[in-house]
């Protein structure tokens, strides 16, 4: 009976970390940029506000300092046609937008605007591509939610 226990044990144990392989929470495990911002847009939509922030926080730590060379080093004009180009950027901006999205539903509204214009001021040049294919500019839309905001203060 023991030696049963032991086995199936065993089993539980190669059984868990196969799944945690094959589920993408191993260590030392690469993401996809976009993947992180994906998870955001989703955690967004369920309103698991903890959750849209621990994946920025994520994209920031392994994507940040590549987001800020491609942003700082961009020679040329980004457009649909490279967006694809700068992953890391297009992920480390909309996960800015979506955080930004997120602390406005909290009512949190001077937090939203800060990430808002981190992103405008930082990250102008970014991109997400919509379900259609076709990339938007997070820090435009950004921009446009402030000056929403501003307007609903003054009236």
């Amino acid at each position: 009976m023991v030696v049963q226990k032991r086995r199936v044990l065993s089993i539980s144990a190669v059984a868990c970390l196969l799944a945690c392989l094959f589920s993408g929470y191993a260590q030392g495990e690469e993401l996809e940029p976009s993947a992180l911002s994906t998870k955001a847009w989703v955690a967004l939509k369920a309103g698991d506000y903890k959750k849209v922030s621990v994946l920025t926080d994520q994209c920031f730590k392994e994507f940040g300092e590549e987001a800020e060379k491609q942003q700082s080093e961009n020679g040329e004009q980004i457009t649909q046609d490279n967006a694809s180009s700068f992953p890391e950027l297009n992920s480390v901006g909309t996960c800015l937008f979506i955080l930004g999205q997120s602390l406005a539903e909290q009512g949190e509204k001077e937090k939203s605007a800060a990430v808002y214009t981190k992103l405008i001021k930082n990250y102008p040049d970014c991109h997400c591509e919509n379900k259609q294919g076709y990339y938007w500019k997070p820090a435009k839309a950004a921009d446009r939610k402030l000056a929403e905001s501003l307007e609903k203060e003054t009236k």
